[in-house]
């Protein structure tokens, strides 16, 4: 097996819009850069390219343009190219944005276009004799559940900072971190890092790669002669925060104005907790046969979540928002975003579709599998396909290959809260996504 590396910057210019929240913000400066980073793998007779672009969200076409780009110029096939975003929260828009009528520039759409079909040339062009190890550990104590059951029933997502109102939270973060290790003759080693929480830890209007790029450039700084790149994982109902923090974290962060704390800080301190989980193990890794590479995809449906009795009411929230007259609303907070996020998902879905396309992707190399799904599945979806893959390391990403919003488990719905509420999908897809995802790496 041969692997190579490269990254290329993908800075947005000044004045650039942010996407992300449903408050406007513009490129200001830049706190950390964004990079397309990708590896590649031969077997001599298959190859493939996986890439980790530090962006929040895509458009099914922008993945498409690249993937044709990458394919006019290495010849790959459309399968064996592996796009998985960071979802990074102080990224540039790119397209239209999903809580606007901002768009990005063609300018900007063609260059980043270009340099994601850079990364994957310059890493096939950068091959050498590899082999591959893998480890686990454990990020603890920066993953939580944010999803929460107040005294009173109501569920609330992120509720707010120590507020005496919270009962108990409705899941489990998955604290776990997977590491490839791809050890090369006469090159820099490659540093594969997977792990899942939702990255909106920074805030603001200065670009930032969010924790993912401080565990990248914390453990190249670290490990001599080693490049590294970050999957997310599944981090639907997962983020950054702590409801109950000690006095230290309290003081790393400020509240936003949508009453989530937000730092540069917080998201230092969280790469540095994953990355010190994998200089733990990094030395004492296993290594595994990558002798063949095999690739494939499958589209799924997921239904549609119309409610088009609930358009009146839709339409009222809108106006009174878009018209600068919120405070009328009786929500503050994650709530009125809850609010919000609900009525334009209902009047978006007053004349269909009936379902959405998700496409699900595998690169299997050797005995290990990269598993892809598009949108942003909660995190028990992600638990419930590593338990039922056949393959003993399952590195498994969201946003990947495939646009799509948030992926709820059927029990949130009946729960509620904002990613239920403002999820185009209807209660069921997380049977179809397990079954599907399973049933393609079964195929390899």
């Amino acid at each position: 097996m041969k692997a190579g590396f490269a990254k290329v910057c993908i800075n947005p210019p000044y004045g650039a819009p942010i996407v992300g929240y449903y408050e406007e913000r513009f490129v200001k400066g830049i706190s950390d850069s964004l990079y397309a980073r990708a590896t590649a793998f031969d077997d001599g007779e298959k190859k493939a390219v996986v890439i980790a672009l530090d962006l929040c969200t895509l458009a099914q076409k922008f993945y498409d343009e690249m993937k044709d780009a990458i394919i006019k110029d290495t010849g790959l096939d459309a399968d064996a190219i592996f796009i998985n975003l960071s979802h990074t929260h102080t990224g540039p828009l790119v397209g239209k944005d999903f809580a606007s009528e901002k768009t990005s520039s063609e300018t900007y759409n063609n260059f980043l276009i270009s340099c994601v079909r850079d990364a994957a040339v310059y890493a096939l062009s950068d091959l050498k004799e590899a082999t591959i190890e893998t480890a686990t550990a454990q990020a603890k104590n920066i993953s939580f559940v944010r999803r929460y059951r107040l005294k009173n029933g109501y569920v609330a997502t992120n509720p707010g900072v120590n507020n005496p109102e919270i009962d108990h939270a409705l899941g489990t973060p998955n604290e776990t971190v997977k590491l490839l290790k791809i050890v090369r003759e006469g090159a820099d080693d490659i540093f594969i890092v997977n792990f899942g929480t939702h990255p909106d830890s920074v805030g603001g209007e200065y670009i930032s790669a969010d924790y993912m790029g401080f565990v990248c450039s914390i453990l190249e700084n670290a490990v001599p002669n080693t490049k590294c790149m970050f999957l997310l994982g599944p981090q639907g109902d997962v983020n950054h925060v702590n409801v109950h923090p000690a006095k230290g974290e309290s003081a790393i962060s400020a509240i936003d104005f949508d009453g989530v704390p937000r730092s540069i800080r917080h998201a230092e301190h969280m790469g540095r907790i994953i990355a010190g989980a994998v200089l733990s193990v990094c030395s004492i890794t296993e290594k595994i046969n990558t002798d063949k590479i095999s690739y494939a995809s499958k589209t799924v449906h997921l239904p549609s979540h119309q409610e088009n009795d609930r358009l009146d009411e839709a339409r009222k929230i809108q106006e009174l928002y878009e018209s600068g007259r919120a405070s009328e609303l009786p929500f503050k907070e994650m709530e009125l975003t809850t609010a919000v996020a609900e009525a334009r998902r209902i009047l978006k879905l007053e004349n269909g579709p009936d379902s959405f396309a998700f496409n699900l992707s595998a690169i299997k190399i050797g005995d290990f599998v990269f598993a892809g799904i598009g949108g942003e599945p909660f995190t028990e979806i992600g638990n419930r396909i590593c338990d039922a893959s056949p393959f003993d390391t399952t590195i498994l990403c969201c946003l990947t290959n495939s646009a799509g919003g948030y992926i709820p488990t059927t029990k949130a719905y009946s729960e509620g809260g904002y990613e239920a509420r403002g999820s185009a999908l209807r209660a069921g897809g997380d049977d179809i996504m397990v079954n599907g995802m399973t049933e393609l790496l079964n195929s390899l």
